[in-house]
This record gives structure tokens, sequence and C-alpha cells, in this order.
């Protein structure tokens, strides 16, 4: 059973910084208490050098894990390191698998927990903050955010949400039907999870010419492509090949998660 409790009153006599302490408790949480979404292992091991872009691993499977912590809840937006950094892992497909958590200053216990699979961390996701000015100490450093927004459903999987514990095997299952897109390029998978996030909006059955619709939003977020009915054909039929939809002829599909 999960204990959703962060709290540990020998922190709060050692640590004096805020954000010390909640990244000691948040860290110490989430090595004692997560277990690996991806194959199922029932611990997760930190990494005991600071292993740069990752904060733990599964011995079992061998994925990495990073934890963003925060008081506020994750909605658009979530900050993270330098844009350079962080393009090149992802082009070099070094992502680790990303977990957000959000916890409660109150009673100090986790509200929500979200899984970002590792395949799904792509460019489409990624924006490039405004360079630090020249008054700054690290002057012309430049962050970047992950668009959460950008992101389909199987992209932001719910651990924990406002403090109810999703059955395991609910998540293993979102993880497995898509790990199809673990084999591709990071590049290629950005299609993949865009055009998802576009038949999101839609409903369970829908036409070829409603996600033509989106094509001006695709486009912006791959501009050396010039031909993007194409790439969303493309990318219909490997969702339909790996079970994600249906074609039902006629240029019509149905959802199938």
């Amino acid at each position: 059973m999960m204990d959703l409790s962060i709290y540990q009153k020998d922190v709060f006599k050692k640590y004096k910084s805020n954000s010390q302490i909640a990244r000691v408790l948040t860290e110490d949480w989430f090595n004692n208490q997560m277990y690996c979404p991806c194959c199922l292992n029932k611990s997760v091991k930190d990494f005991p050098n600071n292993k740069k872009g990752s904060d733990f691993f599964c011995e079992k499977c061998n994925n990495e894990f990073q934890l963003k912590a925060s008081k506020k809840e994750f909605h658009r937006k979530v900050v993270d390191g330098e844009y350079h950094t962080m393009m090149n892992i992802i082009i070099n497909n070094k992502s680790p698998n990303f977990f957000l958590m959000n916890y409660d200053v109150n009673d100090w216990n986790v509200r929500n927990l979200i899984l970002i699979p590792k395949f799904f961390v792509n460019t489409s996701m990624i924006e490039k903050r405004k360079p630090l000015s020249d008054n700054a100490k690290r002057k012309g450093w430049t962050g970047c955010n992950f668009l959460l927004n950008r992101l389909p459903d199987q992209g932001k999987i719910n651990v924990i949400k406002n403090e109810k514990v999703i059955e395991k095997s609910k998540i293993n299952k979102i993880w497995k039907k898509m790990f199809f897109m673990n084999s591709k390029k990071p590049t290629f998978n950005g299609w993949t999870s865009d055009v998802l996030r576009c038949i999101e909006d839609l409903d369970n059955e829908f036409e070829l010419r409603e996600v033509y619709s989106h094509e001006k939003y695709l486009r912006e977020l791959h501009p050396n492509n010039n031909n993007v009915q194409a790439k969303i054909r493309q990318q219909l039929q490997i969702l339909r090949d790996n079970k994600v939809l249906n074609f039902n002829g006629n240029g019509k599909y149905s959802k199938l998660i």
C-alpha cells in the first residue's frame, strides 16, 4: 500500500532552506514508495553519484527517471533546465522518463503524480525561454519549458490523482500499449504524439478531413515539413497498425483507447 505522506520530522530539524527540505522529502518518498511503471518492479533506486539528467533507475529493466516536484499543480508548463542541453538529450534519444509530483504543504501529502514516458519527450513539447539578461550572473543562459498541453493523455499518465492511487496494472497497460514509439527516432515520435494530441479533440469516431483541419497547427510544430497531410496519413496508419485506432474505410476512423 503506497503511503502518500512525505513528512519527516528530522528533515525539518536538519535543513533550514524550504527548497532543500522539499527536495529531500520528495526524493526520499519517491525512492521508498515508487515502483517501476515500465516493468512493475516493486522498487526503484536512486543514482548514488547524482547522474546528470536522471535521479532514479530500475534495476530490472534499466529505465531511468527524473523527478520534478512542486507545491503547485502542473498545468500548461513545466520549467526545465538549459534549452540546448535538453534538445541534445532528446535528439540523441537519451531522455529519461519524467515524473511530475505535486505535494501539499499543509499536510505534506502527495496530491498528484504524473508520468511522462521517455518516448513522448520530443522537440515539439519544448519551449525555448528568453536568455538571461547581461546583468544576470549567468548572462545568456537559456532555459526551456515542457509544454504539457502539447502532449496527448497517453503521454501524461496519472499515477496519483487528487490523492487517489491509480492501479498499477492500468498504468503499465498504457505504457505497453504505447511502447511501440520507443523504437522510433524522437523527431518521428514527435509526429506520432502531435497527431495523437489532435485526435483527442475529435469524437470517438472521426474522419480524415477532421484531422486535416489541424494542418496549420502541425505545420507550426514542424516547419521543415512541406507535406503535412501525407505525414498525417502516415501517422494514422502507424496508430492503426499498433491498435490505437481502427480504420473503418472511406477515410473514417475510430479510437480504441
